[in-house]
């Protein structure tokens, strides 16, 4: 199990996707997040939880592409 954590930057810039959407996501416990003191940390377990790879045929909705 990898216990490395990024920030909230990190993880916008790895999903190349801005703050706010990291942080709403975490907001609707979407995507796992701790506190350290005032910063917030992602996990890359809880980032590899989040994303999930589509399967042949199955149906995307607009709003779940970002």
């Amino acid at each position: 199990m990898d216990d490395t954590y990024l920030t909230v930057r990190e993880v916008s810039e790895r999903l190349r996707v801005t703050r706010q959407a990291i942080y709403n996501w975490i907001a609707e416990g979407r995507l796992k997040a701790i506190k350290v003191g005032k910063s917030v940390r992602v996990s890359r377990a809880s980032i590899e939880a989040f994303i999930q790879p589509i399967k042949p045929g199955e149906q995307i909705e607009d709003e779940e592409l970002g």
